[in-house]
C-alpha cells in the first residue's frame, strides 16, 4: 500500500502505485464540487430534493427566533386546554348578565337594566378570557430582550463584525443567544434581566452562569484546531444594576446593553487572520435555532 501526501500536506493512503484511487481522487476536489456531489447522489437516491442551503445560513437568523417560537407553542398548548372550557364560560357569562339584569330592573328600573347586562358581560368576558401562564410569558419577554441587546450589536456589523443571533453549533440543543467574531476576537453572549437593582452583596444568576460558560466552551471546541482566536463570554445585562457587582459574576465579564459594543471594541486585538479564519469556521458549522 502506497502513501500519498496530499496537496494539504495529509497522507493518504492509497493501494494503487499510480494514485488513481477514489479516495485521492475526492481530495482533489473542492469543497464546492463535493457539495453538488453529494447533493445530486442524494436526489438521484432519494428522489427528494435537499432543503434550500441559504435556509441553514447562521447569517439568516433573528434575534429571539427560538424564544418566540416556544412562547407560540406553549400558548398554543394551552390555548387548546383552554377551549373545552370556553364554552361553559360563555353559558356562565350569558348567565350572569341576564341575573343582573333582572335585579337591577327589579330594584332600580327596566331602563338601567339593559346597560347594566352589558357592562357586566364585557367585565366578565374580559376575566374569563384566554391568557398565556406567566411560564409561557416569560419566553416572550426573553425574545424581547435578545432583540434589544442584537439592537445594541448592530454598530458593530458596520465596522465590519461578524453579528449571529440565535445559532446552535453542533450536537447541541440549546442555542447562542449572539455571537460577535472581529478584531477583537470571539464572543459569546447571553442576555440577561433583573428586575431590582444588582448590588454587590447580590447573588448572582448561577444557572445563566453556567450556561453562558458551557457555550463558551462549544465555541471554542468548534475552533480548536482552526483559529488562535481568543473566546470571551460577555454577559448583557439588562435593568439596573451596581458596577461593583461585577466581580460576582468573574471570569464573565458584565455590560449593559449601553457599554456592550463599547467593551468589544476595547479589547485586546487576536492575531492578524485569525479573526476571519474564525468567522469562515463559524460560518460553516453553526446553524439557525428556529
Amino acid at each position: 500500500m502506497t502513501g500519498k501526501r496530499g496537496d494539504d500536506g495529509r497522507v493518504c493512503l492509497c493501494d494503487r502505485p499510480d494514485g488513481t484511487c477514489a479516495g485521492l481522487a475526492v481530495r482533489r476536489l473542492s469543497r464546492e464540487r463535493v457539495r453538488v456531489l453529494a447533493e445530486e447522489i442524494w436526489t438521484a437516491s432519494s428522489g427528494a430534493l435537499l432543503p434550500d442551503p441559504s435556509a441553514s445560513d447562521p447569517r439568516s437568523s433573528r434575534a429571539g427566533a427560538s424564544a418566540q417560537a416556544a412562547f407560540a407553542r406553549r400558548r398554543e398548548q394551552e390555548r387548546q386546554a383552554w377551549r373545552p372550557g370556553a364554552a361553559w364560560q360563555t353559558y356562565a357569562l350569558i348567565g350572569a348578565a341576564g341575573v343582573g339584569a333582572l335585579l337591577v330592573g327589579q330594584t332600580v328600573g327596566a331602563w338601567l337594566g339593559g346597560p347594566i347586562a352589558l357592562l357586566l358581560a364585557v367585565w366578565i368576558g374580559w376575566r374569563l378570557r384566554f391568557r398565556p401562564s406567566a411560564g409561557a410569558s416569560i419566553w416572550k419577554r426573553q425574545a424581547a430582550m435578545q432583540r434589544r441587546t442584537a439592537a445594541t450589536l448592530a454598530a458593530l456589523t458596520d465596522e465590519g463584525y461578524l453579528v449571529l443571533h440565535d445559532v446552535v453549533p453542533p450536537g447541541w440543543l440549546d442555542s447562542l443567544d449572539h455571537v460577535v467574531v472581529g478584531r477583537t476576537g470571539v464572543w459569546v453572549l447571553t442576555s440577561w434581566r433583573r428586575r431590582r437593582p444588582l448590588l454587590a452583596d447580590a447573588a448572582s444568576p448561577t444557572g445563566t452562569l453556567r450556561g453562558l460558560l458551557a457555550r463558551r466552551g462549544a465555541v471554542a471546541e468548534v475552533l480548536d484546531g482552526w483559529a488562535r482566536v481568543q473566546v470571551r463570554p460577555l454577559l448583557c445585562l439588562h435593568g439596573r444594576w451596581s458596577p461593583r457587582a461585577s466581580r460576582r459574576f468573574f471570569p464573565i465579564q458584565v455590560a449593559t446593553p449601553r457599554h456592550l459594543a463599547d467593551l468589544i471594541r476595547s479589547a485586546s486585538m487576536a492575531a492578524p487572520g485569525q479573526a476571519e479564519l474564525a468567522s469562515a469556521r463559524l460560518l460553516e458549522v453553526l446553524r439557525p435555532a428556529a
